[in-house]
């Protein structure tokens, strides 16, 4: 479905994104995480060909950006992080407009917009004013207009941003839908976890390059691979001698006091008997132990190093 090659972008002397590639099939759902400043966003409007490239190339659905911009547009659902609400339009009359610029016909416009109305859970409010709406019902109308024309690949940046806690809940179950309707998903956001329940790949950046990229199981599963990390609680009186002994093991990467008697020990490979013997030979005991899974945080932070572009 998308296939970029080495894509470059410069504004002014910075450059933003730095020979990026990526490939996404059709029906696959690719998370795009990085810290502010990393590309995000250049590269989404570059894939959506609103912003031409200093170098590289792109295809999507086997059309080339540059050249055809508009056989790629009808195929395509862009959401931007911010979009300007009018003032004086209800939820009907702005869908409607979508429509138009959409390309759809009088007779398709009313089915469609009631289409796109229903997945967003906006439906029996047309005669509701944009002004009016809610942040998260704001974001649900974007997300509407974004589908308005049906498109096989949406591109997302920042759906849920902004938004409370169980307005995010539900934007989420909308995307988790699309996916299962065989949408092709390019999405952004900052939040993780949504990131992890939705996408089966993922790509990060960091100053405008890649960090890494690939299928979510096999970059946690490399992760895992790399660091074992292991939870282990005793009484909080004995926190301090736990962690200097754990500490001064020669198969601990790393121990971290969490609180609570609880201490979160990173080894290179898996030495949980001989972090026990330790604490037991020191009359330590332990009141708890839990494996610490590999997570989409865990291989994001494994995967940066805190640069700015």
């Amino acid at each position: 479905m998308i296939t970029a090659t080495a894509l470059s972008k410069i504004y002014d002397d910075i450059e933003a994104v730095k020979e990026v590639s990526l490939d996404v099939d059709r029906g696959q759902t690719l998370g795009l995480i990085g810290p502010n400043g990393a590309g995000k966003t250049t590269l989404l409007r570059m894939l959506a060909t609103l912003a031409k490239p200093d170098a590289g190339a792109i295809r999507i659905n086997g059309f080339d950006a540059l050249r055809e911009p508009r056989e790629i547009r009808r195929r395509l659902g862009f959401m931007p992080a911010e979009f300007g609400m009018p003032r004086d339009m209800n939820i009907r009359e702005y869908m409607r407009y979508f429509a138009c610029l959409a390309g759809l016909s009088r007779s398709e416009r009313d089915a469609a917009i009631d289409q796109a109305l229903e997945l967003t859970d906006l439906q029996g409010r047309d005669e509701v004013m944009v002004s009016g709406l809610s942040t998260g019902n704001k974001q649900r109308l974007l997300l509407a207009k974004t589908l308005i024309h049906d498109p096989e690949l949406l591109i997302l940046d920042e759906p849920s941003s902004g938004l409370d806690p169980r307005a995010r809940v539900e934007v989420r179950e909308i995307l988790q839908e699309l996916a299962g309707l065989g949408k092709t998903i390019v999405i952004s956001s900052h939040i993780l976890k949504d990131l992890e329940s939705i996408c089966s790949h993922v790509l990060i950046m960091e100053a405008g390059r890649v960090a890494a990229a690939g299928d979510m199981a096999d970059l946690k599963a490399r992760i895992k691979a790399s660091d074992h990390a292991v939870r282990i609680r005793v009484a909080p009186h004995a926190t301090e001698d736990a962690l200097a002994r754990l500490s001064a093991l020669e198969c601990v990467h790393q121990c971290q006091d969490k609180g609570d008697g609880w201490l979160e020990v990173e080894t290179r490979d898996s030495h949980w008997n001989a972090l026990l013997l330790c604490l037991i030979n020191a009359e330590i005991d332990v009141l708890g132990l839990t494996e610490q899974t590999s997570d989409l945080e865990s291989v994001f932070i494994h995967s940066t190093k805190g640069q700015v572009t």
